[in-house]
């Protein structure tokens, strides 16, 4: 428990075995599979937002008490973010939905290239990383599932808010010397100028969250149409 707990960092991060990455997949692939079934039920989606709470106040905790440091433990890197928004926005916000898209394509990517922090596995860090990523996708995809409107936001509005949230993680990476949002060490391009990175890492997100948004439109339309063919059967 000592190690699983201990706040002594290591050079590298500890690898993610591709058998690993495949079995998450798979398990985001089961959790569409259950919204698709279960998605309107109050105590599905209630047991994932729990689930959510339960793991930020364990891993808050942590950090608190044993490794807290301006560096690493601010809640402002983007998929901590979303998990908060979708924990206390009220469903009709449209930053809940913003978030929401964020956290979507948030954990999709984080899973695609993992970067997990530098503690020798295993520790509660990698659990957490895991864990934590799981449970954001399953939120995100519950309430989009259940919520979504394309009134609600636009790809400009999208597009503006991701810009200016980078702009504001830049400024906390030059207070704090950390690394919010991956804009200070950034994959592939860490060597780049700062605003090479900023603009590759807010055109990426921009870029995925309009994606899932026009996915999420597509499908609201088909089941609207679904719905009405269904309801005229039945007539």
């Amino acid at each position: 428990m000592k190690d699983f707990l201990t706040n002594q960092q290591i050079d590298h991060a500890p690898p993610f075995s591709h058998i690993l990455q495949f079995s998450i997949f798979a398990v985001l692939i089961g959790l569409i599979f259950l919204t698709m079934k279960y998605g309107y039920s109050r105590k599905f989606q209630r047991f994932f937002l729990y689930a959510q709470a339960i793991q930020l106040l364990i891993f808050n905790s942590w950090h608190l008490l044993m490794a807290f440091s301006w560096e690493h433990s601010l809640p402002i890197y983007h998929c901590r973010l979303a998990m908060w928004a979708l924990l206390l926005l009220p469903d009709q916000n449209k930053f809940k939905q913003y978030f929401a898209l964020m956290g979507l394509s948030g954990a999709i990517l984080t899973f695609v290239y993992p970067v997990m922090d530098h503690y020798a596995f295993p520790h509660i860090t990698a659990f957490n990383f895991i864990l934590s990523h799981i449970l954001l996708f399953a939120n995100s995809f519950i309430y989009l599932y259940r919520s979504y409107d394309g009134k609600r936001l636009s790809i400009q509005q999208i597009t503006v808010y991701t810009f200016v949230l980078n702009a504001f993680l830049l400024l906390a990476n030059q207070l704090t010397g950390g690394n919010y949002g991956l804009l200070r060490f950034t994959p592939f391009i860490a060597d780049q100028a700062l605003w090479i990175r900023y603009l590759a890492v807010s055109i990426s997100l921009t870029a995925s969250m309009v994606i899932i948004d026009w996915g999420f439109r597509y499908l609201q339309v088909h089941l609207s149409h679904l719905t009405k063919k269904l309801h005229e059967a039945g007539q």
